[in-house]
């Protein structure tokens, strides 16, 4: 229904801007009908006054005396010419009239030439409004994506449990806005003449909206019915394992007090729970419970994420770890970024290293921090009293956080109490941001490898803000979509190949690449590449995120370029981040070999430049956004060509 009324509305603008242009044309041509008026009237004028430049000429000396019953005449020496004295007079009043009505034009002109400059305001608040519309559809489009997205997760298997109530409740809180917006798009609809064939393509993109999510709906409450499934036999299963537990302890107590001696025989009732807890374990469905534990070990690696492919996690040589013998005693004392450390961190960091290293950066990071130094600091923001206006999206936003990982994919899981209070630790510290989506996952991932310590992380998370450049989480996003404007320009320089590829079927590079540097390539993209990334980001900083994007493009460079269709593109671009050639080792060669020199100076320069564009069409939409709006609730007139310029009021309702 959105989707409807923002396209309905889009139309809408699009004619208005048409009825515009052709009042502006007819203002135009009548303007110009003023113009060649003016004209006429001043050579007119001017003849008149030339005859009366040639009455003023000073008279003979000789004038002869006034016949007899005759009126007073001028003579002329030459050409006897007589012009009688009321003639003359009547040639003055009329060059009075014509200045008169000459004034009048030029009035008039300024007039039309005031109702222009209107008309152009009103064109361009029109286009501003469109251009709004318009960004409004692409954000409809991410969120479409986005959606798709999330199904692709759920169908791996983790489906909040409150998903059918979730449902229901941001139908119930969106419909009174959506059912407003379609129908203040049915009036404008009724009131503009609309082209059937645009009504017809705007209809069967709503309809193929509407059918691709009531199968999501389906698809979703399908796969939430056999959650609940599995969830009652899971619950079954644990009751029974509970059950012998408590006879496995029953039996223990017993047979501690036959080694203590308090007890010489064993009585009959433990025999018989001893014989049937060997009938139990004996039976299929308990040894099935008893193989749990082992599969989800090959489920799942040594970080909880699922394992849906066979790969090998990155590990490290021998001469590597004897390297990092070197530098990580330093790591709790002085810590410094040397070259040395920096080709050994390119290289790889060891798995048993990871923590201790990623401590020592965050730390660097947030040294500056008043509040870093100040001890039980994070738990009294987790005591602090009061309501918090981000707990609600927070809640929505745990349970779809990492859904392939074991310690966030159920309400139960160990790992989702912790986030929690990361996120809402992080919502009272920082108060500017808050809580941005992102964030979720950044915390997350940081509780996977940080062994799930809760302030470890709460300062993971503070520190990659304070490494990315201001408003990178913030309302308006400055930040982010600044480093998109800056990293197209950079594969327009690098890749022009694919950049015109992209251009060709208007592809837009930040919708592919906008979450990667939100999310820290969290998303879609295999642990390996995520790992190495995470350990170069923290120690470098933000100039890593511009070298990974190039490298994932620059390895599927042939592939992209295979691509014949924009849809096509797309898709291949959701998984382009987990693909069997996107290793550390081929995105690290390109990264950090191939790419040099990439010199920070170039980063920062662009970014100063597109800040700049950033912050003036913010300011600028802000301008006429509220310009527009002062004026949207009152009356404004409207002047139709055809009515000899006389004004007609029209009214705009003020919802």
């Amino acid at each position: 229904v959105s989707t409807q009324s923002t396209g309905r509305k889009l139309m809408t603008y699009c004619q208005e801007m048409d009825l515009l242009k052709e009042e502006n044309e007819n203002l135009r041509m009548e303007l110009q009908e003023a113009d060649s008026k003016l004209k006429c009237t001043q050579e007119i004028v001017k003849c008149k006054e030339q005859v009366v430049l040639n009455l003023s000429k000073p008279l003979p000396d000789a004038i002869p005396a006034k016949p007899a019953n005759s009126s007073s005449h001028f003579f002329d020496d030459n050409k006897q010419v007589i012009v009688e004295e009321e003639e003359f007079f009547h040639l003055r009043d009329m060059n009075d009239a014509y200045a008169t009505q000459m004034a009048h034009f030029q009035s008039e002109i300024l007039q039309l030439q005031h109702l222009r400059q209107a008309d152009e305001e009103r064109v361009r608040n029109q286009m501003l409004d469109y251009e709004d519309l318009k960004a409004r559809h692409m954000k409809l489009s991410i969120n479409h994506r986005i959606m798709m997205r999330e199904f692709d997760k759920f169908m791996g298997g983790a489906i909040p449990p409150d998903s059918v109530e979730l449902i229901g409740r941001i139908e119930k809180e969106t419909r009174p806005y959506l059912c407003k917006d379609l129908m203040d798009c049915q009036k404008v609809a009724e009131e503009e003449m609309v082209p059937k064939q645009q009504v017809l393509e705007l209809e069967e993109t709503i309809e193929s909206y509407i059918s691709q999510n009531r199968l999501l709906e389906e698809e979703i409450l399908q796969i939430n019915n056999l959650r609940h499934e599995e969830r009652k036999q899971a619950h079954q299963k644990k009751a029974e394992l509970e059950k012998i537990n408590s006879h496995y302890m029953l039996l223990l107590r017993e047979i501690n007090k036959l080694r203590t001696g308090a007890e010489k025989t064993v009585s009959g009732d433990l025999q018989e729970i001893a014989s049937a807890l060997i009938d139990q374990v004996e039976d299929s469905d308990l040894l099935d419970v008893q193989k749990i534990g082992t599969d989800i070990i090959n489920r799942y690696d040594r970080y909880g994420f699922e394992i849906t492919k066979p790969y090998k996690m990155s590990g490290s040589s021998q001469k590597s770890e004897m390297a990092w013998d070197k530098h990580v005693v330093h790591f709790g004392r002085t810590f410094e970024k040397t070259k040395e450390l920096k080709s050994i961190v390119r290289a790889g960091v060891p798995h048993k290293y990871r923590s201790a290293f990623w401590r020592a950066c965050i730390s660097r990071a947030t040294a500056h921090l008043p509040s870093r130094e100040q001890p039980g600091f994070y738990k009294s923001l987790l005591n602090e009293g009061g309501t918090n206006i981000f707990e609600k999206q927070i809640e929505l936003d745990l349970m779809r956080t990492l859904p392939n990982n074991c310690l966030f994919n159920t309400t139960g899981a160990t790992g989702v109490d912790k986030l929690r209070n990361v996120l809402l630790a992080f919502s009272r510290f920082n108060v500017e941001i808050g809580y941005c989506q992102g964030l979720n996952r950044i915390a997350a991932f940081a509780l996977t490898v940080l062994n799930l310590k809760e302030e470890d992380a709460f300062w993971t998370v503070v520190a990659v803000v304070e490494i990315l450049p201001e408003d990178y989480y913030s309302q308006t996003m400055i930040g982010a979509q600044v480093d998109q404007r800056v990293l197209a320009d950079i594969m327009s320089d690098k890749y022009p190949k694919i950049m015109a590829h992209f251009q060709q079927f208007k592809i837009d590079l930040s919708l592919i690449t906008f979450n990667w540097f939100l999310t820290l390539y969290v998303d879609n993209t295999n642990i390996d590449v995520i790992l190495t990334f995470w350990d170069s980001f923290l120690f470098e900083g933000d100039k890593v995120l511009f070298r990974f994007a190039l490298a994932i493009f620059r390895i599927h460079h042939d592939m992209l370029l295979a691509q014949r269709d924009g849809i096509e593109i797309y898709n291949f671009c959701r998984s382009i981040g987990d693909s069997e050639v996107c290793t550390p080792e081929n995105i690290k060669k390109i990264a950090f070999g191939e790419l040099n020199p990439f010199p920070m100076k170039r980063v920062s320069e662009r970014r100063e430049v597109h800040y700049r564009k950033v912050m003036g069409e913010l300011r600028a939409l802000d301008e006429m956004r509220a310009h527009y709006s002062s004026h949207k609730k009152s009356s404004v007139l409207q002047y139709d060509s055809d009515s000899n310029l006389q004004p007609s009021v029209l009214v705009y309702d003020s919802d």
